[in-house]
Order: structure tokens, then sequence, then C-alpha cells
């Protein structure tokens, strides 16, 4: 499938603006393609006609769909969000209005569709918004930036307003109130529950490993510490969810973990020998029966040779007797464990191709991915 990138103005001067922007956006996600970008809100006065202020905004998203094709679904989503078309030559309030700005960089001049968009280079409404999310995008015809178009006109009467919307799949995932991130040693739980956390405005739990004394033991003489490294573990995980437990706001929109209690049963599984496993199952069971539970389980999936320069990579000096026979290991537990795991929705996420700890792309595309599997 050929995805194409494109760039819309969405407006609306009726009734709750903010709202309108953010419906039609969600919209425009579901059916069009994924909304890769949205730019702050901006506020100007109706021109051309007597009506209230608009809200103003700038989206970015990749399509399949043909430029004609894509026309005509926006005009669909316009009349579905409550776009009420009239036969007048002349602007009117509207709920909510989508101009299609850019499509790569492609020129159109037919009698029922313009790109880029002939008006946009003389509109503050329009470039102000683009600069933030396009702000070297090269007008095919011009041949010059936002960047360079917004300096040619006066903007002293445009207001950028304090809400701010928020991209659809961030919308989706919010709606799971504790969320784990959970994977293999070096896959980036951390990192990506830190993003998550941020993104999704709820707080973070974060595992204190450093605070095992037995963990650099372990990895020197595992049949030795095994039994202690897990218990410890064990103990120091339940000690941290209960303590959040007591300390959550009555108002907290949620969780975003980097570990699930369950990830001491998956390890235990490994390290132990059966009769410690089976000792260490009853105690598990036993501390855990009051904590927490998560409404979605996201696990990242690597190979075990990346997994390895990962941690080669973070440099840390207990884990540098890690093998990839063990690493191979702890993920067949992770799959048995998750597999026979029905109370808690669980995604598998392949980001064997992803940077999404220094990319920005990459992380989207993990974010899309995820998207495409909460469907």
């Amino acid at each position: 499938m050929n995805l194409n990138k494109v760039y819309l103005s969405l407006g609306s001067n009726i009734g709750d603006k903010i709202n309108n922007l953010q419906n039609s956006i969600n919209v425009i996600d579901s059916r069009l393609g994924n909304v890769l970008s949205i730019s702050s809100v901006y506020q100007t006065v109706a021109e051309g006609f007597d009506g209230e202020d608009f809200f103003n905004c700038c989206i970015s998203l990749n399509t399949q769909y043909e430029p004609k094709i894509l026309l005509k679904k926006i005009i669909e989503i316009e009349v579905n969000c409550g776009r009420k078309r009239s036969n007048s030559k002349f602007y009117e309030s509207r709920k909510i209005d989508i101009d299609i700005l850019y499509y790569e960089n492609k020129i159109i001049d037919e009698d029922s569709l313009t790109i880029p968009h002939p008006r946009m280079h003389t509109r503050k409404f329009v470039l102000v918004p683009l600069k933030e999310i396009a702000n070297s995008k090269v007008h095919p015809i011009l041949n010059e930036t936002t960047d360079n178009l917004v300096e040619k006109l006066n903007f002293n009467d445009i207001i950028k307003i304090d809400q701010n919307l928020t991209l659809p799949i961030l919308i989706k995932l919010g709606s799971f109130k504790n969320i784990v991130i959970e994977g293999n040693i070096g896959v980036g739980k951390t990192s990506l529950s830190k993003k998550l956390s941020k993104d999704l405005n709820k707080d973070l739990i974060i595992e204190q490993y450093l605070e095992n004394p037995f963990l650099e033991k372990y990895y020197e003489n595992p049949n030795r510490y095994a039994l202690n490294v897990e218990l410890t573990f064990l103990a120091d995980r339940c000690r941290q969810l209960m303590d959040f437990n007591n300390q959550i706001s009555f108002f907290s929109s949620g969780i975003v973990a980097d570990y699930d209690i369950f990830k001491s049963l998956v390890f235990a599984s490994v390290s132990l020998k059966e009769v410690d496993y089976n000792l260490f199952r009853k105690i598990f069971y036993q501390m855990t029966k009051d904590l927490f539970k998560s409404n979605l389980v996201i696990y990242l999936v690597q190979s075990s040779d990346q997994l390895l320069k990962n941690i080669k990579k973070r440099g840390r000096n207990f884990e540098k007797q890690i093998t990839k026979e063990y690493l191979d290991k702890i993920h067949s537990a992770y799959q048995a464990h998750l597999k026979n795991n029905f109370e808690t929705k669980t995604i598998f996420i392949d980001v064997s191709d992803l940077d999404f700890v220094e990319s920005k792309d990459d992380y989207l595309e993990l974010l899309f991915r995820l998207k495409n599997k909460l469907v």
C-alpha cells in the first residue's frame, strides 16, 4: 500500500470549537489514515462575513487515497461532523471546515480541486499553525518554505489559545487506565514507559532494579543466588506497587509502568529449580493478591541479538554475563505466561526495526502499530 503525506487545515466557529476540531481529527484518523502531527490552535476573526471568531489548526497524515477520492471523503466527514452547506456564494459560519493544503508535492489545477490550496499563502490562520508542523515544507509553485511565507504577512491579530488537541492514538491508549510495558531485558521498556506517561498524562512507575543487592551476584553465580534475587525482586516490587496504591490520587488518570508483577513469575520460572519455583509461586500469589491489575500489557518484541547490542550499549557491568540463550529462555517464558493470561489484554509489538528512543518518527510508528492491534 502506497501512503502519501497530506497537510490539512481545519477551522470551526460554531459551538464547542475545540471539540469540533478534535472530533473531526478523530474521524480523519479512523477513515483517511494515521494523523502524524497536530499544530496548536489559533483564534482569528471571521474574514469576509460577520460571525464568531474561528479556531484553526493544521494537521498532517498519511493516506492511501488519491487526491479526488480524498476530497470526496473529506466532504463526507465535514457533513458527518455537523457542517451544513448552503448554495450561498458567500462565506458563512461553519461547525467544521477542512481544506487540503498539500498532497505530497503534487500540483493539481482542475475545476473541482486545486492543490496546493490556491489561497493558503495569503492566510495567516493557515500559515501560522502550518509553520509548527511543516516549517521547512516547500510550496511546489511558489518555491518558498512555510517559514518564508510567514515572514511576508502581518500576524499581529492571531492568538494562540491554551487548549491543545490530541493525537487520536493517544486518546485511544488513554482509555486504558493502567498500562504496562513489558518485554525482554534491554528492549526499551523504561524509555517507552516514560514517553507514554508524559503523553498520556498518567503516573509513572519505574522498577528500582539497581537496589537489589543480589543482582550482580546472580549473574556471576546463578545457581547459588537465584532464589535470593527473585525473592528480593518480588518483595521490592510488591512494596513499590503497594506504596503506589496507598499514595495514588483519587483524580489520577491512571498509570504507566515498566513492569507487571507477573514479571517475577516469568523470571523465576527460568532461574529457579523446580522445588524452589514451587515455593516461590506460593509466596508470589499470597503477596500479590491485593495489588492493582493492569488493563493493557504492551509486550515489546526484539531479537536476542539486537537485545545484546542494546545491553552492551547501555554499559552496565553486571549485565556482561547475559547470554543469547538466557534471553531466548526469558522470551519463551513470557510467551508461555501471556498466552495463558486471559484476564489482561496483551498486545505484541515487534520493534526490531524501530529506534523509538531516539527517533520521534519511529515512536509514532510504534504508536500506529499499537493502533492497528487495538482495533
